[in-house]
């Protein structure tokens, strides 16, 4: 059996591939000229030059294979969301490559890496489950407005024959992270920058277990049915309180007012359009961070038999990985 994986040299791509790795798939990656290759070190894979805009390269990368994995995608970034290239990678790169499936033969399976975002927000600490709609101002959320139409542009393809399932992760943190853009938190914790953080929760996956999950929604899933990978949901501030009780250091003392996010997170605005560098901290991270982004996972359970790690163990896992790149200094 062979697949494809778009987004490979990315964190959750590589964990993809490494998931393939172990079941014993063959596997070709969609990669860019420019594209590293430091989060597939290990693993085994045939590289195919290509890219998700490239409509051409997504028909030979195709060719002969059994599945396809899309997990390429512009991620979130508070300080500099470029709108229109997160629209072209993530709604425009998603159509190109479910019409590239449709037009293959034989038509591969696909699995689409959604997110969390895609559903919006949820009502106080109340729990989205799969049938909530995205409710957020595009403007404010161009990332999971993208997600949003990048689903319904793969719903559009499965009603035109293409056995597609849709997964959505939340925040994952784990190994192959080499951006450190999720591991953020562990080394500002290590680095003791966050004496207080926002009041409001968020729900924290392992990176191998969304990996696993993707392989059981290409075995399990429905078509057209899209399944939260999904895994604990915890206060930001309890979340940081057990990274630094496995770091072994000191943890944030508290949580900032609710009174003083909106002053200060206007605050952080100003300074961000008038520094010249970007700075560790951006307005909008206080805005989401004062919110609860809980999720369940009760689908994904029931019909795809997933299983999720204990946050101790992805905990430690990520610091493991943290620790044996240099990313962490040993404790």
């Amino acid at each position: 059996m062979q697949a494809l994986v778009t987004g490979a040299s990315g964190f959750v791509g590589a964990n993809i591939v490494a998931a393939l790795n172990q079941a014993g798939w063959q596997v070709r990656t969609l990669l860019r000229s420019t594209s590293s290759r430091a989060a597939l070190e290990g693993l085994s894979y045939q590289p195919v030059m290509g890219d998700v805009t490239d409509r051409k390269s997504l028909a030979a990368a195709m060719q002969g294979v059994d599945a396809v994995f899309h997990a390429a995608g512009v991620v979130a970034d508070y300080w500099s969301q470029d709108a229109a290239l997160t629209y072209r990678v993530n709604v425009n790169g998603t159509r190109n490559v479910v019409e590239a499936a449709l037009a293959a033969a034989p038509r591969p399976r696909l699995v689409f890496t959604s997110s969390q975002a895609a559903l919006g927000f949820g009502a106080g600490q109340a729990m989205l489950d799969e049938s909530h709609t995205f409710n957020i101002a595009p403007a404010i959320y161009p990332y999971g407005h993208s997600k949003h139409l990048a689903e319904q542009v793969v719903q559009g393809a499965v009603r035109a024959g293409l056995h597609a399932v849709i997964v959505n992760p939340s925040i994952v943190l784990g190994p192959r992270d080499v951006t450190l853009y999720n591991s953020q938190i562990l080394l500002n914790i290590q680095a003791r920058r966050l004496p207080l953080v926002p009041p409001g929760g968020i729900n924290v996956v392992d990176a191998l277990d969304v990996a696993t999950g993707h392989l059981l929604a290409l075995d399990k899933g429905r078509p057209g049915q899209r399944y939260l990978l999904v895994g604990h949901n915890v206060t930001l501030f309890y979340l940081a309180s057990q990274i630094a009780a496995s770091l072994g250091v000191r943890g944030p003392r508290g949580v900032l007012p609710d009174p003083l996010i909106g002053p200060l997170a206007a605050a952080l605005d100003q300074a961000n359009r008038l520094s010249p560098r970007r700075l560790p901290l951006a307005g909008d991270v206080l805005r989401f961070g004062s919110r609860f982004f809980y999720a369940s996972n009760a689908k994904a359970k029931a019909e795809l038999g997933w299983q999720v790690t204990p946050l101790e163990e992805t905990i430690e896992r990520a610091i493991a990985w943290l620790r044996a790149t240099g990313a962490l200094t040993p404790g």
